[in-house]
């Protein structure tokens, strides 16, 4: 990690940037909200659930990661850019980032786990 600390650096810089210019400029206020593509809450997660299967699928086969690890990233990236950035601009409490976070990291060990046992048996 000592070797790349000028990349991560780096990486971390173009980062900070991007994020920065997303709050001072307040671009999701231009992003609004539409309507819902598919109305009925359910469907909409049945949909949700598939495009986001889809995605997983495609990043494992794109990695090479094993199924959990692939999870398991998707999770953390998610953990990262939510929870960590809501608990560090104060949209969200300490005590809720918690919550969601034991709720995300099981949900991507349980998704994994399953998608590499299902895989198994075919």
């Amino acid at each position: 990690m000592i070797g790349r600390a000028k990349e991560i650096l780096a990486y971390s810089a173009v980062l900070f940037i991007f994020l920065y210019v997303w709050q001072f400029m307040q671009l999701s206020t231009f992003m609004g909200s539409g309507r819902d593509w598919i109305p009925n809450p359910t469907l909409s997660l049945m949909a949700t659930s598939l495009v986001t299967g889809l995605f997983f699928d495609r990043l494992m086969d794109y990695t090479g990661l094993s199924a959990v690890k692939t999870a398991m990233t998707i999770g953390v990236v998610r953990i990262l850019f939510y929870d960590v950035f809501g608990i560090m601009g104060g949209t969200q409490s300490a005590s809720g980032a918690i919550v969601d976070i034991i709720f995300t990291l099981s949900l991507s060990y349980t998704a994994g786990k399953t998608y590499e046992r299902v895989s198994r048996q075919i």
